[in-house]
This record gives structure tokens, sequence and C-alpha cells, in this order.
């Protein structure tokens, strides 16, 4: 396959522009009006040529009355027309194109939106971003620009070869010496462009990507003295896109002076045979005038065509990497099931369950079987990649089981729809989601369709932070900022606490969710955790084993396998994997 796109690349482009152009074509009467005004506007720069001739032999040679009155009226209305088909197919396309746009992004973010958890592992947010926001722009120049200007240009040529052909059919003959020269010239540059667009946009990718890490880590950057480290990483990425930048500048602006040198060329043939040659039907002075302006012309559309080659590969280029974001697969939600009028008890059941991930080489469960019982609240521990994040992020299906089952109520997950599936699962993790939006905003997430500023209340008192709220600037209305920056460590956890009330859901999963708060705060968040967790089912990732002592059953879990299970006093009493865990994190514990 990657041969066959290697050895007939215009194959590719061909179809790819015809992809491009079907989601113009959803607009199409808008467009095509807009193609007529450039077809009526392009056929008038061949008229241009074509008056030449009337106007010299009949105004300044034959001194026609008629000629001399008619002449300045024609050219007049001429560049009217040219004027208003120019400002109307201008508009008609800005319209088609800014829906094109649209349609693109929406196209993008609906699939966006349904990816799987993999492909976020697998790709950058600064990618995900720049095909969005920027390439879609960059490609629409392509259905635009370029095809404007190819056509328009394209006709305009059409019109003035007919013309000179008409007035000396064997002269005309010579400029076919130029076409080969000059296709095989834009081949040429077509491909090194593409190549250099596509290394720059990735390069590009890398620099967003790398700052958006040192802007969002600053603290860490002041922290570890690391700017100079930082600012030379930028650096290299900055110079490394100038240099593939003035790459690109060096190919593009090759095109146009190499062509209309062999151009001139040409027409320096043209001129010379049409001056030496014994001619029976010599041209007139106006008819050589026209045929020497209608070559003018040529050579003045020509460029614009091959100028238009760089935007071309550029879109092209813009346009491989927004379809690529458009093919990939999104989640698999074949589930027929619904729970929407079922109460869920919340029984959990793992049935000899397996997984890797796509590029490990080692699998992070192996034949893992769990039950747990309804509203019954258990704790996984192990070391870390020992597999206790992975385990808890099969129930909401956040990746796809790959061997065995997973049952909710004894049915298969796989039966019910992914909505249907999340809508009983809230997560509590130690990387706290807050989006830059007003604490309400931030609250009523949990449950978006029925939040009330009264449940939002509600949730805030159950989760011990209504007073810190309403001791904020504006209460509940207050912005929090970029990931919670604004609160504290424990503020950002009783939000997360509080968006979990608000869904009321039966199952509930704390990863790690007081891991990096101090003592007080985790006191704080310890009593909004105990009193969401009543009455539901609840698995606890943890590390600080201290904050477990008091649940009824912990699971131990080792290099992807459940090694122990039992209560706190239990697996002590075994002297086994928890008890090692356990001394070594006491020792740690009483070393700080």
């Amino acid at each position: 396959m990657t041969n066959k796109r290697s050895r007939f690349p215009l194959f590719k482009d061909i179809r790819l522009y015809g992809r491009l152009l079907s989601y113009v074509m959803v607009y199409k009467w808008y467009f095509l009006l807009g193609l007529s005004l450039v077809a009526l506007f392009a056929l008038t720069t061949p008229a241009v040529a074509v008056l030449m001739k009337p106007l010299l032999d009949g105004s300044f040679v034959q001194r026609d009355p008629d000629y001399i009155l008619w002449t300045p009226i024609i050219l007049i209305s001429l560049f009217a027309i040219r004027g208003i088909a120019s400002y109307l197919h201008g508009v008609c396309m800005s319209w088609v194109l800014g829906y094109v746009v649209y349609d693109l992004q929406t196209q993008m973010i609906d699939r966006m939106i349904a990816f799987p958890t993999q492909f976020y592992d697998d790709i950058s947010a600064a990618q995900i971003n720049i095909r969005i926001s920027s390439d879609v722009n960059q490609l629409t120049d392509t259905a635009s620009t370029v095809v404007i200007t190819i056509i328009r240009e394209s006709l305009t040529i059409l019109g003035l070869l007919v013309w000179i052909f008409i007035l000396d059919w064997a002269l005309s003959l010579i400029l076919l010496i130029a076409t080969p020269l000059i296709a095989t010239l834009v081949a040429f540059i077509a491909r090194r462009l593409r190549k250099l667009y596509r290394d720059f946009m990735q390069m590009g990718e890398r620099l967003l990507a790398h700052l958006q890490e040192v802007t969002a880590y600053h603290r860490l950057v002041k922290l570890y003295q690391t700017q100079n480290y930082e600012r030379e990483r930028l650096y290299n990425y900055a110079n490394r896109v100038r240099q593939l930048k003035l790459k690109q500048a060096v190919a593009s602006h090759l095109t146009v002076p190499a062509a209309e040198f062999i151009s001139t060329v040409v027409i320096a043939c043209t001129v010379y045979f049409s001056l030496t040659r014994d001619l029976t039907d010599p041209l007139t002075v106006g008819g050589f005038v026209s045929f020497m302006a209608a070559l003018a012309l040529i050579s003045s559309s020509l460029k614009k065509l091959l100028r238009v080659n760089e935007m071309l590969q550029a879109g092209l280029t813009a346009s491989e990497r927004v379809f690529f974001l458009i093919d990939q697969e999104v989640e698999i939600d074949e589930g027929e099931r619904s729970m929407i009028d079922k109460k869920v008890d919340g029984e959990i059941q793992f049935r000899n369950i397996t997984y890797k991930y796509p590029k490990s080489d080692a699998s992070s469960l192996n034949d893992v079987s769990l039950d747990i019982k309804p509203r019954q609240t258990i704790a996984l521990v192990g070391s870390s990649g020992s597999g206790k994040s992975t385990l808890t992020s099969l129930i909401p299906r956040l990746y796809e089981i790959q061997d065995g089952t997973l049952l909710i109520d004894g049915v298969d997950i796989r039966e019910y729809t992914l909505a249907d599936i999340r809508s009983q699962i809230a997560l509590v993790s130690q990387d706290i989601f807050l989006f830059d939006d007003t604490v309400a905003v931030n609250i009523a997430y949990g449950n978006i369709k029925n939040a009330t500023d009264e449940k939002i209340r509600e949730a805030a008192k159950s989760a011990y932070a209504l007073d810190f709220i309403e001791n904020l600037p504006n209460g509940f209305d207050t912005q929090i900022g970029e990931r919670g920056v604004r609160l504290s460590g424990g503020q950002k956890q009783r939000i997360a606490i509080a968006r979990a009330f608000i869904k009321d859901a039966p199952i509930l999963i704390f990863d790690e969710a007081t891991s990096s708060l101090d003592t007080k705060s985790e006191f704080e968040v310890r009593k909004a955790l105990d009193a969401l967790g009543e009455g539901r089912t609840v698995i606890i990732v943890a590390h600080r084993l201290a904050s477990i002592e008091h649940v009824e059953r912990i699971v131990v879990l080792s290099e992807g396998r459940i090694v122990e299970d039992g209560t706190h006093q239990e697996l002590l009493a075994r002297e086994g994997h928890y008890y090692q865990l356990y001394t070594v994190y006491r020792e740690t514990e009483e070393q700080n």
C-alpha cells in the first residue's frame, strides 16, 4: 500500500482534494454561483487582449469614428463587469468556506469527544488542538483560493490560447514547448514542498506541546531552576521551525523565476519567428500587438498558477492531518440494554480479566477474578504498576476488556450502552479535573442536565465545601482559573467530591483521592469521602495505607495479579505482601 502511494502521489492528491471538495459541494449552489462568477471574471482578461486589435487597427490606424466611440465604452463596461464579478464571487466563496470550516470542525469535535482513552494516550493535546483550530483553516485555503485561482487562471490562459491560435495558429504551436518543461519543474517542487510542510507542521506541534507543558508546570520549572534548560529546548524547537520555513521559501520561490525564464525564452522565440518569417498574410499592427499582449497575459496568469502551488501543498498536507483525525475509530458502543429504569445495586464481578496496553511488553492484569458485593467498600493496594488503576479504569470502560468478563449486577457491561454504564459511576482522583469556569459550573458538571442552584448548594454542603465557597469573592460564581489554580488542594478535592455528590451514582471510585494533601486537608476531605460513600459501592485506590485501615476489605495486587484479600488485621497477621507494604509505609512515615 505504501509503495503504491509513493509511486502515484498524484492519484492520492486527487482523492484527497476530491474528498475536501465533497464538503464544499454540500453548498453546491452557492459554490457553483461563485465559480460562474470566477469564470466570468476570467473571461474578461482574454477580452482585453481581443480588444487590442480593433482598438489599434480601427481607432489609431483607420481612424474609424465608430471604433473611437465604442471602444472606450466597451472597456469601461468590461472592467465594470470584472469588478462586480470579483466582489460577488468573493462574498459567495467566503460564505461557503465559513460553513466548510464549521462542518469540518464540528465533525472533528464529534470524533474527538468519542475517541477511546487509548487514543489520548498516544497523541498529545497540542496535536489535536492544532488540527481543529489551525489546520482546518489552512486546508480551506486549498478549497477556496486554490480552486478559484486554478479555475480563473486556467480559463484565462485557455481563452488567450484560443485567441492567439485564431490570430496565428503556427506561432501559437511554439508555446507548447514550454508545457512539459514547466510541468516537470512544478511536479518536482510540489513533492519537495509536501515533505517540508509535513515536517514543519510536526515540528510546530512539538513546539506548541512543549510550550503548553512549560506554562502548565511553570512552578515545577521555577522550583527546580530548569529555566535555562527549558529555554534551550524551546529555542531548538523554534530554530528548527525557522529552518524548515526557510527551506519552504527556497523551494517555493524557485518555481516562478524558473518558469518565467522558460516562458520568456519561448516568447522571445515566438517574437523572432514572427518578425523574420515570410508571411503571405502577415499580422496587422493591431493583430501583432494583440498577439503579444495575449502572450504577456498568459505569462502573468501562469505565474499566479505557479504561486498557488505552495498553498496547494500546504493545504493538502493540512487535509491529510485533518482527515487523519476524522478517520480515527471512536469508542465501541454496541450495547443495547439500558439502566435508565433500573436501580443498580452496585455488585461488581471481575471474571478472569487480562489486559495489556498496546505499547507494553507485559500485561497489566493477569487472569484477575474479584467479586465486590453491593454497597461494599474495598481498597486496592499494591506497588506502582501492580494494576490498581487499570482495574478501576475497566469498570467505566475507559479501556475495553481484552480477555475475561466484567459484570455489574450480573450483566456483562458490554451489553449496556456506554452512557448507561458511566451514568452509574462517579470518580474522585488525585488528578483533579476542574474547568476554568465558576465553582457552580464545576460542581454541576456531575449532572449538567439536572443541576439546579439548590442541588449544587446541597452537594457543596454534603462535601463540606459550603463554608469555604461562601467565603470566596463571588461565592458559587467565583472563577477558579485553569485547573482550579485559585483554590487550595483540599478545596479542589472537595469541589470534585461535590461533583460526585450531585451525580448520585451507586458506584464510586476513589483513585488516590487524598495522596497529595496535608494532614488538615486530608481530614476534611476524608469526612467528605466518608459521607459520599455511605450506601454505595466504593472502590478505593490508595498508597497512604493508614487511610484504609478501617476499610472492611483490602485487596492486594502484585504484577497484575491478586495476591491477598482480607481486612487490615487479617493481612497484617499473614505477614505477606500487605505486611511488607505496610511496614515500608510506616518506616517512611516515621522518617518524614
